[in-house]
């Protein structure tokens, strides 16, 4: 059996950002559709918990997971125009989670629909709730994302990549809307990601994935000045400097492994230049060298911080 997601812990606390960072096919996306109970057959959940308000959320019934989600963790899904049925108008897509989760009428959870549109930065909302998907850019059918994930007053928002696919200029203005609602609601956001500029901008902890694992948990400032797995040595030493256009950039060796294909021991042992056998027999558990850092290796003593991202901290 191929784990997509192989005993990933963590921790999200009340009022911070947490982002999961780490390449395509880590299972960083997964791990968001496992907190929703959203996997697909013939995908399941196979052990652990997700421990929510007291609740195991993997124990409690169908119905009440359907009312945990859009009222309590709402969810902001990666592609914007695969995510919005096109054969039905913003207003029924934003109003339909308004009427299922309270005893509201059709006109107060329209009133409610306009109110979060406008909140988001969309300006004629009463046209945009007659509107079709296919009618709006990229950059609103993103904020019309983030408004249905937040009508109802979820306290904790997943948003899975919600910059892919629009250009910079909305890029900035979407995560300044989410730091801005972030505060105005009271939410705890876990921000999915593979861009470790957009994290360093945005979040408060950071947690590495790699190839279903979480090799490096910390905080922005931990991960980007001390990081201690050779993992997310690489991924810091692929950003590029603005101040040295013709630096060579460092690249990792070799390719991610595949789910059906992953090795004994660590699974980023083949790509790993500080690797030793103990590292192909024996899969190293997340472990704290430092208040609130964790990493997940053998060779932490090894590992030496490169001069290209030694600079970040000067």
């Amino acid at each position: 059996m191929a784990m997509a997601v192989d005993d990933v812990s963590f921790e999200l606390r009340r009022g911070e950002t947490l982002g999961i960072v780490g390449e395509s096919g880590c299972g960083k996306s997964v791990t968001a559709l496992s907190i929703m109970r959203l996997i697909q057959k013939p995908g399941r959940i196979a052990g652990g918990e997700v421990l929510f308000e007291g609740r195991d959320l993997l124990k409690v019934s169908d119905k009440q997971m359907r009312m945990v989600r859009g009222s309590e963790i709402g969810m902001v899904f990666q592609e914007p125009m695969t995510s919005l049925n096109p054969v039905f108008t913003i207003g029924d897509q934003l109003t339909e989670g308004l009427l299922y989760h309270g005893n509201r009428s059709w006109t107060d959870a329209y009133e409610i629909a306009v109110d979060v549109l406008t909140r988001v930065g969309i300006p004629d909302p009463h046209d945009v709730m007659t509107a079709f998907p296919h009618q709006l850019s990229g950059g609103m059918r993103q904020r019309v994302l983030i408004a249905m994930a937040l009508a109802a007053g979820p306290s904790v928002l997943i948003a899975d990549e919600p910059t892919t696919a629009i250009d910079v200029t909305v890029q900035a203005q979407v995560l300044k809307l989410i730091n801005e609602l972030k505060v105005e609601f009271g939410m705890s956001v876990l921000f999915i990601s593979h861009d470790l500029g957009v994290v360093a901008e945005t979040c408060d902890r950071v947690a590495i994935m790699y190839a279903s694992h979480i090799v490096e948990c910390g905080s922005v400032r931990d991960i980007f000045y001390t990081p201690h797995h050779p993992y997310t040595l690489g991924l810091l030493s692929s950003i590029p400097a603005f101040h040295k256009p013709k630096e060579r950039l460092t690249i990792i060796p070799g390719q991610v492994p595949r789910p059906t294909n992953y090795p004994m021991g660590c699974n980023f042992h083949s790509r790993c230049s500080y690797a030793t056998e103990r590292c192909v027999s024996h899969q190293p558990e997340l472990a704290s060298v430092d208040d609130g850092h964790a990493v997940s290796c053998w060779n932490t003593a090894l590992v030496t911080i490169p001069e290209n991202i030694a600079r970040l901290r000067r």
